[in-house]
């Protein structure tokens, strides 16, 4: 079936909305594969059952003649009623040799996707593959973000240059990933200016962008959004709004931006305080600039001791029992790590100094690349064991890990609640995954 206008295939297109994928299966595709082991499988249904054409691998766009890309991906609604990308969009291979000689106007991942017509299925863990609801469609422009995905094409190349694409990771850009695409943990290839190995990677488009297009489709903008492209990254952003306090203490900061005294009795949250103030409540961050609508990130406070070491590990929200439900691979949390930048504020420590008297030093960026990734995932598999055999003594604690573990779980909130004995009593637990103050050393170079 071939379209001459992008009309034409719009309006064909409409008439797949709200149909199941076994109603369009006219090759019987989903009758004899698996889609954890097809993970292109919902879109061959699509192409073949419902545009009517043959399966394929060819590196053209799928509507050729329009230059459009055919992209099938679903979605989640969460319990407020909102919704969710269910994964990041894969669109293309990186080419180690190639990327160094491209730019991202002559990329191929560009000119294959530069236009895609995104089909949307709701996803359903209660139901068959074949019954998931095609709800909706978009047909999407890359170039409608170009500055940022120019930006972030720049960042995966910068790093190939350097003979460091063994050190990628999704952390690393804004909206355009540089994710993992092996058939298994251990494959490796070549890259050109390094003799060390790298994972094969694809460009994607990030989990937490597809959720921001997603939303664009489907929910009214209640604000508008200013600045849009005046930052390419979260961290630019950080940085514009705390330079004009670097070097000053917190208490100076606080006292400056509220117009209070605070010398009497100095909160304990005070850095989050100045955050709130100065960057914005998280709450509120998605409609103060497009950046935080469309990535996934955490804005951290770390207090720094005069030997330059962290005064404490690095927290994340309580973990559930059913996160580890699915294997590593499959798992919300190998995810979150892959995707999430960490912006940290610094607060130097100066003579000893207390809370309140710390000094805004500098915002630095954490990311994790695959070293970090693989220590992570002998945690998460500790805990699923801990859980399947339902012994606390299991758990990765940072007394009862194992050697060089970078990623513990240690309780989070109320003091003398026994958060270990109560781990299994509960879905969700009063235990939260913690960075080791290791590995904070090694990523803030500080």
């Amino acid at each position: 079936m071939k379209f001459k206008t992008e009309r034409e295939l719009l309006e064909y297109t409409a008439n797949i909305k709200g149909k199941t994928f076994k109603e369009i299966d006219s090759k019987n595709l989903l009758d004899s594969a698996s889609l954890r082991k097809q993970k292109g499988l919902l879109g061959h249904v699509v192409e073949t059952g419902f545009y009517k054409y043959p399966r394929n691998s060819d590196s053209k766009a799928d509507f050729e003649e329009l230059d459009i890309e055919l992209k099938v991906t679903g979605y989640v609604k969460n319990k407020n009623g909102s919704v969710r990308a269910k994964e990041r969009l894969v669109l293309s291979k990186i080419n180690y040799n190639e990327i160094i000689t491209e730019t991202f106007e002559s990329s191929h991942v560009l000119g294959k996707c530069k236009k895609m017509l995104i089909i949307w299925y709701e996803y359903d863990s209660t139901k068959e593959a074949k019954d998931f609801l095609i709800t909706d469609f978009q047909l999407y422009d890359m170039t409608d973000d170009f500055e940022i995905f120019n930006n972030d094409f720049e960042i995966i190349k910068r790093k190939v240059l350097d003979g460091r694409a063994h050190e990628l990771s999704e952390g690393d850009t804004s909206y355009l990933g540089a994710c993992t695409k092996a058939r298994t943990s251990s494959d490796r290839t070549p890259q050109p200016f390094s003799e060390i190995l790298s994972k094969p990677r694809a460009y994607s488009l990030k989990n937490a962008y597809m959720t921001g297009i997603l939303r664009e489709l489907t929910e009214k903008p209640t604000t508008t959004i200013t600045s849009k492209q005046e930052f390419k990254t979260v961290i630019e952003y950080v940085k514009s709004k705390l330079q004009p306090y670097f070097g000053k203490t917190q208490l100076e900061i606080l006292e400056e931006i509220t117009g209070r005294q605070y010398s009497e009795k100095i909160p304990k949250n005070i850095s989050k305080m100045i955050s709130d103030e100065l960057i914005g409540k998280d709450s509120e961050l998605a409609k103060k600039n497009e950046l935080f609508a469309k990535t996934s990130f955490i804005i951290k406070n770390l207090p720094i001791k005069e030997d330059g070491k962290p005064r404490e590990r690095m927290s994340f929200k309580t973990i559930s029992l059913s996160d580890f439900e699915t294997d590593w691979e499959e798992s919300y949390w190998k995810n979150y790590f892959e995707e999430t930048t960490l912006i940290v504020v610094c607060y130097n420590e100066k003579n000893r100094s207390k809370n309140g008297y710390r000094i805004l030093s500098d915002v630095k960026q954490i990311t994790f690349d695959e070293n970090d990734l693989e220590s992570f995932e002998k945690t998460y598999n500790q805990i699923k064991i801990a859980i399947e055999k339902q012994d606390i003594n299991l758990l990765p604690t940072s007394a009862n890990g194992f050697k060089n573990q970078l990623l513990e779980i240690a309780p989070k909130g109320i003091k003398g609640d026994d958060a270990y004995v109560n781990f299994f009593k509960r879905n969700k637990t009063k235990v939260a995954f913690m960075i080791s103050k290791k590995l904070l050393v090694e990523k803030l170079k500080i």
